[in-house]
């Protein structure tokens, strides 16, 4: 007897979704899309450091270098 009330009114409560998921899709996509950009940027801006460390300790400094006579 429980199933068949408890059964009625779950089919009588139907509540459409549609619309709030769409908009909470939408920003979980925007979020990841945010997050991958980000983490381009940062991938970038570390590999450009790593260049500019590595040239700087490529090229000798005259300064400490006396010239062979």
């Amino acid at each position: 007897m429980w199933y068949s009330i408890a059964q009625s009114g779950l089919a009588s409560a139907g509540v459409d979704f549609t619309e709030s998921l769409s908009l909470l899709v939408g920003g979980l996509v925007g979020l990841v899309w945010l997050s991958a950009a980000l983490i381009a940027v940062m991938a970038v801006q570390h590999h450009w450091s790593q260049t500019q460390l590595r040239l700087s300790e490529a090229t000798p400094d005259s300064w400490d270098h006396p010239e062979a006579a």
